[in-house]
């Protein structure tokens, strides 16, 4: 049992509070209305006061102190509102007539009593007063089912469940695109790439630090690309006590390096003599505001020693908001829609875990693996994804690629009458050829290695020409994709191509229209 005194780290003379320290570090005073806990949560205790009985008071605020200093931030915003909710819902007693009808007023959703019953345990195991043994008797005789978990994973909603491959396609290219078009930071690439290719939780993204990312030689030569992400969730967890490795890619350890180079410079221009073991410490997605903040002020030694003691806390690193924010902000700057929808793809960081489990579900991994991939602790969580493995699509035929294409929009170009119509089009070096002709032209003016012309259908710089064999080159990718399934009997190889496939037919279908107008 953790001794309420233990949990005082100083009281000034004369003073009525207690200076705490939250499990992130962050100083608060106890007789404070606000308390703040970590960067992302602050504990509004005045408002949880107002609705609990004067009698009370005392009780529910030592409670509270143990829960701010043991506890991680979110957690103890939730035991609050839990404990704000059933106050309201009471007439001021803590008794079992009141405990029976406030079970009764929940309708089933039991996700409050699910919190206020261990902070009954506590009060009582604390012998804190205003709580009777009865009280505690009773509510732990209940049975209290879970809250239905992971319907929007089970009934594939496409707005709250996991996105598809085209859609998890479309964003990431869609980020890229708008990068490239100067729209969207290379900040907020980064979020975004990581995201989607982890489907780690917001905190862990924010809690990474520029000395997680590495690059190891190997013997062969080989390189590999790692980042040590740090772990969330654990009970008692402080912060960055452990971690997972991730290995990436080349193209996305490509775009964190590049990153963490300009948030370096950004903290070498301050101006303070900073070795490479303080620079690992700096954040990976640092709070842009708050690191100017600590820059240099009138005592240059004093700013400075201000701002190295705050490197290995969590002070200088952005809030959790800031990962929702630059994912949606990716879909907008790059129109990315959804085919399922019609509209502008709706995303959320916990769509992307959505996506990594049930697409790995969707490949045959066990639940250990699959526990892994989203770094639970157990598998007890996991059942959502291979209970209910959806089924995708086994065949794409020529008329079915084109009712994708019709609400996949993969094609983000520009499609022009003829050659000399194109951007560029008077560069030969820009033509994009196919062995039966050339379908296009690329209006890109910066190089491009890819293998033309399968991913040019997909990219904003292409401008395919209205009297191109495109529809030679979609033959050619539905019998590679119908090959590929023949091969390797695996849908995930052979839905490589769907977007390609819905982006050609995309394609086809404008220059219909547009020759039609034409003909008009």
């Amino acid at each position: 049992m953790t001794e309420l005194s233990n949990l005082i780290i100083s009281t000034g003379a004369g003073s009525v509070g207690s200076v705490l320290r939250s499990v992130l570090g962050y100083e608060f005073d106890s007789s404070d209305t606000f308390w703040k806990l970590s960067k992302d949560s602050s504990l509004n205790m005045g408002l949880v006061m107002e609705r609990t009985p004067n009698k009370y008071q005392y009780s529910v605020r030592k409670l509270f102190e143990h829960y701010a200093t043991t506890q991680a931030g979110s957690s103890v915003l939730a035991v609050a509102n839990s404990v704000y909710h059933f106050f309201s819902a009471t007439n001021g007693e803590l008794d079992t007539h009141q405990l029976i009808n406030f079970k009764a007023s929940l309708h089933g959703d039991y996700a409050h009593l699910h919190r206020v019953r261990p902070f009954l345990r506590r009060w009582l195991a604390f012998r804190l007063p205003g709580i009777n043994k009865d009280v505690v008797e009773m509510v732990d005789g209940w049975r209290l089912p879970g809250g239905a978990k992971g319907q929007a994973v089970k009934s594939m909603d496409p707005t709250q469940g996991p996105m598809s491959d085209f859609e998890l396609m479309a964003f990431n290219e869609g980020a890229i695109f708008a990068y490239e078009e100067g729209d969207l930071s290379l900040y907020d690439l980064s979020i975004c790439l990581l995201t989607s290719s982890t489907g780690r939780r917001p905190i862990q993204i924010t809690h990474l630090k520029c000395k997680d990312l590495i690059k190891v030689d190997g013997s062969d030569g080989a390189a590999k690309y790692l980042l040590l992400i740090p772990r969330a969730k654990q009970e008692g967890a402080d912060f960055r006590d452990e971690f997972k490795t991730f290995q990436l890619t080349r193209d996305l350890y490509d775009v964190l390096f590049n990153h963490r180079a300009k948030v370096l410079k950004a903290v070498q221009a301050m101006g303070y003599q900073v070795n490479d073991q303080e620079l690992g410490l700096v954040p990976l997605f640092p709070a842009r505001r708050k690191l100017q903040s600590f820059g240099p002020k009138t005592n240059f030694s004093a700013s400075r020693q201000r701002f190295l003691a705050a490197l290995p806390g969590e002070q200088l690193h952005a809030r959790t908001e800031v990962i929702d924010l630059a994912v949606k902000r990716a879909v907008e700057l790059g129109e990315i829609h959804s085919h399922r929808t019609d509209g502008y793809l709706h995303v959320f960081p916990k769509r992307f875990r959505y996506t990594l489990g049930t697409r790995a579900a969707r490949e045959g991994m066990s639940k250990y693996v699959i526990a892994e991939l989203l770094d639970h602790s157990d598998i007890q969580h996991v059942d959502v994804y291979t209970l209910n493995v959806p089924e995708h699509i086994k065949k794409i035929d020529a008329a079915l690629g084109f009712q994708l294409a019709r609400f996949a929009q993969a094609f983000s170009g520009n499609l022009v009458d003829s050659e000399l119509d194109a951007i560029r089009g008077a560069d030969p070096a820009s033509r994009v050829r196919h062995r039966k002709g050339g379908v296009g032209t690329c209006g890109s003016f910066s190089y491009c290695g890819m293998n033309v012309p399968r991913p040019c259908y997909t990219c904003v710089s292409f401008q395919p020409w209205l009297d191109a064999p495109h529809e030679d080159f979609y033959a050619e990718l539905l019998e590679e994709r119908q090959r590929l399934l023949l091969d390797t009997g695996d849908l995930a190889i052979a839905s490589v191509l769907d977007r390609t496939i819905a982006a050609v037919a995309e394609v086809i279908l404008k220059c219909a229209n547009r020759k039609s107008e034409v003909e008009q």
